[in-house]
């Protein structure tokens, strides 16, 4: 049996100016019985600032482009092996101190969407975001037209946590949009008895597209006032 823990130090500043409270959180995540485990975040207001690589030990921040506005503490690896160490240490112990409790084992939901507005034959970028999910991991993969893609083509961040230490995870592809392909997003998970699959397909409005719709759209909008003419000269009819 496996059990997540996450060993939190919560801390709320308080602004002289506003009477919004603000939370920055350390959190370290560990798995019993999975080699190579171990994740160190740091987030403020539920968005990360950077994690820690559990392999060699170096922070990676979450917004690159701000890389040179702080420095890293130079007593920050050591200070994430202990923290992880720690926990690996802790998690039996704890096991079984609370008399092997079940594990919580919640579903993941997911969305697609573009990263940029969809133009034929334009590089960009589908996201599937794969959230409130407990425990790691999940596997996802990606397919178009019901053929799996190039592995070089997908990548994805490592799992971020939610207030209520459920997971979140974003998986990036690459691609070309052509019209009429579908796209899918796969999704495995111990609480699933199949991957959950969620589908997007290309679709983009032309400019003939575009004035069929406002046609349409005119049309309704003059029979609404036809039939709200008529009421009208009907009532007045009545009244005569």
């Amino acid at each position: 049996m496996r059990m997540n823990v996450f060993l939190v130090l919560l801390v709320i500043c308080l602004p002289t100016h506003s009477q919004s409270k603000h939370l920055l959180r350390f959190l370290t995540f560990c798995q019993r019985n999975v080699t190579g485990d171990g994740q160190y975040d740091v987030e403020f207001d539920g968005d990360q600032l950077f994690y820690v690589d559990p392999v060699i030990y170096e922070s990676v921040r979450r917004l690159p482009e701000f890389a040179d506005q702080w420095t890293d503490d130079p007593g920050l690896p050591a200070e994430v092996y202990v923290s992880i160490g720690t926990c690996k240490y802790n998690l039996p112990r704890c096991i079984k101190g609370e008399n092997n409790p079940p594990e919580a084992i919640v579903p993941p939901t997911s969305q697609v969407y573009p990263e940029e507005e969809v133009e034929l034959g334009v590089l960009n970028t589908l996201i599937c975001c794969v959230s409130d999910f407990h425990p790691t991991p999940v596997d996802i993969t990606w397919a178009r037209n019901g053929q799996l893609v190039e592995p070089d083509d997908v990548s994805q961040t490592q799992y971020y946590s939610n207030k209520d230490f459920s997971f979140r995870i974003f998986s990036y592809l690459s691609f070309t949009p052509q019209e009429g392909d579908i796209y899918s997003c796969s999704v495995g998970h111990v609480s699933l008895q199949e991957p959950f699959t969620r589908f997007w397909e290309v679709e983009v409005h032309t400019d003939h597209q575009v004035v069929e719709t406002a046609v349409c759209v005119c049309g309704v909008v003059l029979g609404v006032m036809g039939v709200a003419i008529g009421v009208w000269f009907i009532r007045k009819a009545n009244r005569s």
